[in-house]
């Protein structure tokens, strides 16, 4: 990691993760579609969950980014020992962090359907779906921190194959459980719930496989998994924004799906899909940046800071080169786009225009996600959650609430791309500056590597 072309490398440890990406995006996305076959309001009622999946998606991801960047800074020093006992914390943290939400959404599930924006005509189909998850919510963070540690190693193919076997179990199950298709039940909303709970689980036996064959190099012992908060602490300090990013979201989310609900199921159901389009278009972004992540942070811990350079540069434009290619196909067919989930005229109206608008200045978003991958995979902390905050929180829930008052739905997706473009300032400019702190100016000319 610290010799080979910056180029070939990036591939080899992004574009697994960024497979594994799509292929959980597109079983989102493929979840939501079978489900609005139901009709607008099984959509509205999946939206309405989302909040609470980015939640648990928020601490895992917090947990495995951090082992991630830890794992690496420690295999670059050669601390294998370390490393070991590191990993197995982060399996403890995972599943401790699954249990405990589990607790808290199964004993309180329609108190936080309401905070959520559930009204009366959606909290039915919502608490189905919800309940059904959250039985099994252990199955969502064992993975996911799994995923990240075979990352940390330099086995990302291992990774992505097992991410891919997952989501195409849940693709092949949806419409068996929602539709009842031969000897399986139709379980309408429930289905797709019990479909995702399947295949979380396959990808939890296929990972346990591959720690304990030959196939990882992590070498686990008892004693690794006894608590050690000092190392808790030194994996939430880099997983930290990872973690806010998401949390976040969640709260974005959460009171985005207020607003709407309160012009109707409808609305609230254009935003699921419009929500589910970019997160499609934005995760292969995150995979990139998980592999720029564990390639930083070997190379800052090695010393080599003209490589840190480079691998940030060929990043961010990989990065710009996705997020504009998504930016000009939601502006180019969004109708098409949204009547893959529902026809209904007034739904696919105010859906399609919404993901036009919505994308208008999408294109700068990938660069903003590699930049905080830089901050994280040199253990800065506070500047990788300050741009998380920047575009979730700084800029665009203020823009959300504000046009939302004034301009009502047509405020809410302008508040979209405004915000984007002034996160996207702020990220180049934050990112230039540490550079030149680092003595290896961001967009000066590049020297030959360290």
């Amino acid at each position: 990691m610290g010799e080979r072309p910056v180029g070939p490398l990036l591939v080899k440890f992004s574009l697994p993760a960024i497979v594994a990406m799509l292929v959980n995006a597109t079983y989102n996305i493929v979840d939501t579609a079978f489900v609005g076959k139901l009709g607008h309001e099984a959509i509205a009622a999946l939206t309405l969950v989302w909040p609470l999946q980015l939640t648990m998606i928020a601490l895992s991801f917090g947990v495995g980014v951090g082992a991630n960047s830890l794992i690496a800074r420690l295999l670059g020093a050669g601390d294998k020992r370390q490393a070991n006992h590191a990993a197995a914390q982060a399996f403890l943290l995972g599943v401790f962090s699954g249990l405990v939400v589990m607790a808290v959404a199964l004993l309180w599930t329609d108190p936080i359907l309401r905070l959520l924006g559930a009204r009366p005509d959606t909290l039915p189909l919502a608490r189905e779906y919800m309940r059904t998850l959250m039985w099994f919510a252990p199955l969502v963070f064992f993975p996911m921190v799994a995923n990240n540690l075979l990352r940390a190693e330099g086995n990302p193919v291992l990774a992505m194959s097992v991410m891919i076997i997952s989501g195409c179990t849940n693709i092949l199950l949806d419409p068996l459980f929602i539709f009842g298709i031969g000897p399986f039940p139709a379980l309408g909303v429930r289905g797709a719930a019990v479909a995702t709970v399947i295949a979380r689980f396959v990808a939890a036996v296929l990972f346990i496989c591959c720690f304990a064959g030959k196939r990882s190099g992590y070498r686990f012992r008892l004693r690794h998994f006894i608590p050690w908060p000092r190392l808790w602490g030194r994996i939430y300090a880099v997983g930290a924004p990872s973690m806010v990013i998401q949390l976040s979201g969640s709260v974005v989310a959460t009171v985005a799906n207020n607003i709407l609900a309160g012009f109707g199921s409808i609305p609230l159901a254009a935003y699921g899909v419009v929500f589910r389009l970019f997160s499609f278009a934005f995760l292969p972004c995150l995979g990139l940046s998980q592999g720029t992540l564990s390639l930083t942070g070997y190379n800052f811990g090695a010393g080599k800071l003209t490589r840190v350079r480079e691998i940030i540069r060929k990043g961010a434009l990989s990065a710009t080169a996705i997020t504009t290619f998504f930016s000009v196909l939601f502006i180019a067919v969004p109708r098409f786009l949204v009547a893959l989930f529902n026809r209904e005229p007034v739904f696919l109206d105010l859906a399609s225009h919404g993901l036009r608008v919505a994308a208008l200045a999408f294109a700068p978003v990938g660069a903003l996600v590699v930049f905080t991958a830089f901050f994280q995979g040199i253990g800065r902390a506070v500047p990788a959650m300050c741009l998380s905050l920047a575009r979730q929180v700084l800029f665009f829930l203020p823009a959300l609430i504000l046009l939302a008052h004034l301009f009502g739905v047509e405020g809410f997706w302008f508040a979209i791309p405004i915000s984007d473009v002034l996160a996207a300032v702020a990220s180049v400019v934050w990112t230039a500056a540490m550079f030149r702190r680092l003595g290896v100016p961001l967009f000066a000319r590049t020297r030959k590597p360290d």
